[in-house]
Formats: structure tokens, C-alpha cells, sequence
């Protein structure tokens, strides 16, 4: 997280006008000015084993990309992000000196904070119903900062938020795996304990989920951060934060929903099912052998357009198939959430169709033309040669709100299981050696139409597959919100 962001009047600044000025020119001064910094803290050590673990999965999970490519100002990290904004930050809780602690991350200045020790966290995990694991584990918790994504995409950058904040989390477990530790993702427990004890709420922060990580093997990519003291609060200063962060975060009071039971696990289950028929051998299947997947993670890269060339089909069905790797969550196993495949072009025309991946069955439905597909992305033409579609979709009425099931998955949950899925899709390419990007901006009645969907269908997200072209810009990435059409 980037700081504790507690309201501050604007500090008194030595400014007299000249006599006869208005008043108004004062006013405007108060409003631009900014508060004096207060003095950092004494940087010490990461001392605590747990507090290592969780800052390595960080670094290889989220923070850090070792694929070749050109970003210039861009910073590459190992998951993707509508607009490359990143709407998202991270605390730990681990065991420091024998005591249940909790940190605030800054992955942007690679520090930690201490907000707090004893017997405060431990009432806040308890409350949570969440424990700390022993012997150098960790709890990774994930906040969500909407406003970084609202700011430029309004509303539907919430949705954004949450799938961008699901690639991150779900790596995080690919992470751990990869590791041989056995990591659990957390969506279904009370929040509102351990919001307060992270200062969540009050600086326009949500917690989207927590996972559970045992100890492990740790790199050294730890080494680079170091920790800081701040939990006296009277002792950090004035902060700055735009009002139009409060703004938008009153906008979302009506947006939260509570979670439903958790379910009981005792084995990873698939996100989503996914049935790729006999068309692949079973070493090709999935991601793979866990002790590969640092590789596929380092290397993922996002797509900035596809040349149109044909792709081979059994490779577009290896990368698909990825999307059946089992994850450790506290979700119901049945989700409302479903996969289809426009599979368009590719080197066997006879295998071009609309599949329905929960039941691998073929839909008789007419393939869309590089146009349909360009209008179907809000006009982002550079994507117009995709050889393949993933759209990941659930009835309306399956979205919780006024009159839902009790379990109804929450807009959270279901974004989760796409971002994860996400996630999957891009690794189970990298593995395929196909060009892969994902986007939310698209035109759903009319994929709706191009996939033969149902009519009370909403999409969520949608992932294109094709020949990868990366000569061009990835239009997204700047200020404009292409995505969307924007003009």
C-alpha cells in the first residue's frame, strides 16, 4: 500500500497577497497546496521469515516480469492490467519475533510498514476467521484501491479492479504451487475486522481476498526491501489525497456485498469446468509440472495486436486447456460461470467453430469476420486478427443482488474466478507458444450474437488468441481509455 492516506486540512502556506487581491486567489492557493512531508522512519532488516516468503511470491507472483520486451516507461510485471493501472496493493500478517504482525506493502518503493502487533491482530485474524501460519508461513491479503481504475474507465473500471486484482491473487497461488507449497485463496469471511486493523475502509480501500501460504522456499529477491515502524499513527504526518479519491469511493456505498459461507475443501478444484475432448495428450494437458510454472510466470507476456495468420488448433486447445488447473479456494465447486470458444482460424479449417467448453460440444453458429471481431472490441482493430476468442460468461440473473441465494456468488467472486482464469489462460499460452491479451472493453450484445449466446447472458471478460504482433503500441496502456471506445 502506498502510505496511510488519513484526510488532512491543507497546511498553511507562506503566501501573503498583495493588498486589494481577492480573496478567491487565496482559496485557489489553500486548494492547490500540498502538507509538509513528515520524516521516514529508520529503515530496518525483513527480519521475519514469513514476512520473506510473502515478499518473494510477491516479487514472482505480481511485481516483477523476467520476459524480454520493450516497455519503455512501462513497468513489466508478471500479470496484466487493464491500462497497465495496477488498482491494487498488498498487506501481510506473519509471525515477527514470535508475534502476530501485520504489514502495509509499498511495492512501488519495496517497503513494509508495521501497522501493528499482538494482541490487535490477533483479535482482527479471529474475528476473520483467518490464522497466521506457523514455522515462516504467511497471510497475503490483496486490497483493492478502485479509484486508480475509475478515474479512467468510470464505473466499469470496478469491475476491472476486481479482474485485474483476480490475476493477481491467482498467480499468487500458481506461485506458491510452483514452490511445493500447497496455498489457499480466501473470498468468504468477514472483512470487517481486519479492514480496520489495515486502515482500509478509511482510505478508500477494500480487502478482496487473503491467501494462506506455508512456509516454503524462499529466493532473494526479498533482500532488495526493508522494513519500517508505523505503528504510531500520531508519528506519520500529514498526507495527501485528492477528493476525488473520497468521491469515488462514496459512489461505491451501495456496491458492497457480503460474502457467502465458505466452503468446506479438502482438494483444488477447477474454476470452471472445462472439457477439451481426446484432442490432446495428457503431457500436453494443463500447465504442466508445477516446478515449470516460475518459468511460464516470468515470462508471460500480453499481446499488443495478432498479424491474422492461422494458428494451429492443438495449440489453441493446449492453452485452453490451462483453464482446468485445480486452485485451492473457499468457493462452491458449481458456478454459475461458463466458457465458450470462437475458435475462427486456424491451420484445420474442419475444427473452426463455437464450442461450449463446459460440455466441449460444437454450436451452429456462423464464425465472425475480422470486422465483427474489430467492432466486437470497441473498434480496438489491432486485436482484429485473433484466431481465437475465450468469452467468460453468467446468466444475469445468476449475479447477486436483491433476491439472490443466500451462496449467490458476488460480483468479487465471480471477477475473482475470471481473473484466475485469466491468469490461467495467458500461462497455458505462454506454454503453447501463442500470442494471448485479455480485455473487459467489448461490445456483449453483439458477441453475444457472434457466439450464439443466451439472451440473458452477460459477458465479463474476454480473451483473444492469435499469432502475436509486437511491433505496434498497446493503445490501452495510454491515457485514452481505448478500451472503451473512447474517443
Amino acid at each position: 500500500m502506498q502510505g496511510n492516506l488519513i484526510k488532512q486540512k491543507a497546511a498553511p502556506v507562506a503566501y501573503v497577497p498583495e493588498r486589494g487581491a481577492s480573496g478567491r486567489h487565496v482559496d485557489l492557493w489553500a486548494k492547490v497546496a500540498l502538507p509538509a512531508a513528515a520524516p521516514e522512519p529508520p529503515a530496518e532488516p525483513v527480519a521475519a521469515p514469513g514476512l520473506r516468503l510473502a515478499l518473494s511470491l510477491l516479487e514472482e507472483g505480481v511485481l516483477t516480469s523476467r520476459a524480454n520486451r520493450a516497455c519503455g516507461s512501462y513497468v513489466a510485471r508478471a500479470v496484466p492490467s487493464a491500462g497497465a493501472v495496477y488498482p491494487y496493493e498488498f498487506a501481510v500478517l506473519a509471525m515477527e519475533d514470535g508475534v502476530p504482525t501485520a504489514f502495509r506493502i509499498d511495492a512501488d518503493r519495496r517497503t513494509c510498514a508495521r501497522l501493528a502487533a499482538g494482541t490487535r491482530v490477533t483479535a482482527a485474524l479471529d474475528a476473520s476467521l483467518l490464522t497466521v501460519p506457523e514455522y515462516g508461513g504467511a497471510l497475503v491479503v490483496t486490497l483493492t484501491r478502485p479509484w486508480l481504475s475509475m478515474r479512467k474507465y468510470g464505473d466499469r473500471g470496478y469491475l476491472y479492479t476486481q479482474l485485474d486484482a483476480g490475476h493477481a491473487a491467482g498467480n499468487l497461488l500458481l506461485a506458491a504451487a510452483g514452490r511445493g507449497a500447497a496455498g489457499a485463496l480466501r473470498l468468504r469471511f468477514p472483512r470487517e475486522s481486519l479492514s480496520g486493523l489495515l486502515e482500509a475502509g478509511e482510505n478508500c480501500r477494500e480487502i478482496h481476498s487473503a491467501v494462506v501460504v506455508p512456509a516454503a522456499s524462499v529466493d532473494a529477491s526479498w533482500t532488495g526491501w526493508t522494513v519500517h515502524d508505523d505503528t504510531d499513527r500520531e508519528l506519520r504526518g500529514p498526507t495527501w489525497r485528492s477528493w476525488l479519491e473520497s468521491t469515488c469511493w462514496d459512489s461505491l456505498a451501495g456496491w458492497p456485498e457480503s460474502p457467502g459461507s465458505a466452503t468446506p475443501r479438502t482438494a483444488p478444484a477447477p474454476l470452471t469446468g472445462i472439457r477439451t475432448g481426446r484432442r490432446l495428450s495428457p503431457g500436453e494437458q494443463g500447465l504442466g509440472d508445477p516446478a515449470e510454472w516460475s518459468e511460464l510466470i516470468g515470462t508471460r507476456t500480453s499481446s499488443k495486436a495478432f498479424t491474422g495468420e492461422p494458428l494451429s488448433a492443438a495449440a489453441v486447445w493446449q492453452a485452453v486447456s490451462a483453464l482446468s488447473t485445480p486452485l485451492e479456494t473457499d468457493l462452491p465447486d458449481l458456478s454459475p460461470l461458463s466458457a465458450t470458444l470462437v475458435l475462427r482460424s486456424t491451420t484445420e479449417p474442419d475444427q473452426d467453430a463455437v464450442y461450449r467448453l463446459g460440455t466441449g460440444e460444437r454450436q451452429p453458429v456462423r464464425l465472425p469476420s475480422t470486422d465483427e471481431v474489430a467492432r466486437a472490441c470497441m473498434q480496438q482493430r489491432a486485436l482484429a486478427g485473433a484466431a481465437a476468442v475465450v468469452l467468460l460468461h453468467v446468466p444475469r440473473t445468476s449475479l447477486a443482488g436483491a433476491g439472490s441465494a443466500a451462496d449467490a456468488e458476488n460480483l468479487r467472486e465471480l471477477a475473482f474466478r475470471c481473473g484466475a482464469l485469466g491468469q490461467l489462460l495467458y500461462l497455458g499460452a505462454n506454454r503453447a507458444a501463442v500470442g494471448v491479451t485479455a480485455i473487459g472493453g467489448f461490445d456483449t450484445p453483439l458477441w453475444r450474437t457472434l457466439a450464439g449466446l443466451p439472451e440473458d447472458d452477460e459477458i465479463l471478460y474476454a480473451l483473444l488468441l492469435g499469432s502475436p504482433d509486437d511491433s505496434g503500441v498497446k493503445f490501452d496502456r495510454l491515457a485514452t481509455a481505448h478500451a472503451q471506445n473512447e474517443r
